[in-house]
């Protein structure tokens, strides 16, 4: 479990790292612009990518510990939350690549916006870890 949650923490963080870079893409010009564009595909490749393959990883072993969990509503919930959070995780991964080749695409509101519903996701998992509402 400890694996699980240090992956969830380097997944999300780094997702939310990325965004706040990514609002600051419309406010630079020339080679500032592209910095940014690159350090949050580097944020990506270091820490995005390999903190989602440790928690789901270990989220399907500590599943197979326990399989029990699966028959409560709550475990469907946030199942089903990771899955919206790992649509949003590759959506944003391919958005980081497109803005290689056109940066100034890039607005703040849009990556705000994706930021906001990140931090959403993780407060609803986490209620539904930590409340167990059904």
């Amino acid at each position: 479990m400890v694996f699980h949650v240090f992956g969830v923490i380097l997944w999300i963080g780094s997702l939310l790292v990325v965004t706040s870079l990514m609002t600051l893409v419309p406010d630079e010009v020339g080679a500032g612009r592209e910095r940014l564009v690159v350090a949050a595909r580097r944020v990506f490749h270091v820490s995005s990518n390999i903190g989602v393959i440790v928690a789901v990883l270990f989220g399907v072993f500590a599943l197979l510990v326990e399989p029990m969990v699966l028959n409560f509503g709550w475990m469907h919930v946030k199942i089903a939350l990771v899955l919206v959070m790992l649509f949003i995780h590759v959506k944003l991964y391919r958005r980081v690549i497109a803005l290689e080749n056109d940066p100034a695409s890039a607005t703040r509101r849009e990556f705000s916006i994706i930021h906001g519903a990140i931090s959403l996701i993780l407060l609803l998992i986490l209620i539904m870890v930590f409340l167990r509402p059904f």
